[in-house]
């Protein structure tokens, strides 16, 4: 367990509500024994990532959950997240880690980018939808809402009880850092360009997200045949659940 401004922490100390853990002290990443690590999950934030994962031994196993290994252009990367990838080399061997997506190949892996979280919500209905020719890849519109926790947590004036409470803002219009990485995806589900329109929204709750999707049915296509193919689809997968249609008459 690894820490930079927590390192010598005993891990309840930092998350109280895992006490009940035999966990062992954090240390600082540059102090670790990697001899003894059979695998590396890395969450910290993009830009840091890559000359961590760099740096490690071997072909160490790595999931990593930071968006630096998510977008297989290091142009894209750079354009939208500010600064250069250094590690491309490393880039052409992530592999993208929706699992009810990618399952075959992520087996195997030795570095997996683990997916964004409006990216997973938004994914996991669209691709097998767009895969099967159900809806149309033109003008998809993406009305998301998430909670206060996935914006980490460091001390700023938008995230603060008082900016946050009893209201609902949108933010990164048009420029949201999600947003190649949703598109990346859908293109892959049919070999050509979608371009979606996705807006965030910060909700007044801790934690949970909410993605409702708007799109355009295919020729005869009707709501319930989208819910019987994502349902096959998903039937035997343990961490998705396909709700009954509710449709207003």
């Amino acid at each position: 367990m690894t820490a930079e401004r927590s390192a010598g922490l005993d891990y309840p100390a930092v998350f109280p509500h895992l006490g009940g853990l035999d966990l062992p002290k954090m240390t600082k990443t540059d102090e670790v024994d990697w001899s003894n690590v059979d695998a590396v999950f890395c969450c910290l934030p993009h830009g840091t990532t890559q000359e961590i994962i760099s740096g490690l031994p071997g072909e160490m196993p790595v999931v990593d959950l930071s968006a630096d290994f998510r977008l297989r252009d290091v142009n894209v990367y750079e354009e939208w997240y500010g600064a250069p990838h250094t590690a491309p080399k490393l880039q052409k061997k992530a592999v993208y880690g929706l699992t009810e997506i990618n399952r075959d190949n992520i087996q195997g892996a030795r570095l997996v980018a683990n997916p964004g979280c409006y990216p997973t919500s938004i994914q996991l209905p669209l691709v097998p939808l767009l895969e099967g020719g159900l809806i149309s890849p033109e003008d998809i519109i993406i009305d998301a809402k998430s909670g206060v926790s996935g914006a980490g947590r460091g001390n700023k004036q938008a995230f603060l009880y008082t900016e946050v409470a009893e209201g609902l803002h949108s933010y990164g219009v048009t420029r949201h850092r999600h947003m190649p990485e949703i598109e990346q995806g859908l293109s892959d589900a049919i070999d050509a360009e979608v371009r979606v329109s996705f807006t965030p929204h910060l909700m007044p709750m801790s934690r949970g997200m909410q993605s409702t999707m708007y799109v355009k049915l295919s020729g005869s296509i009707k709501v319930e045949d989208l819910r019987e193919s994502l349902k096959l689809r998903f039937e035997h997968e343990r961490f998705v659940r396909v709700r009954a249609v509710h449709v207003c008459k």
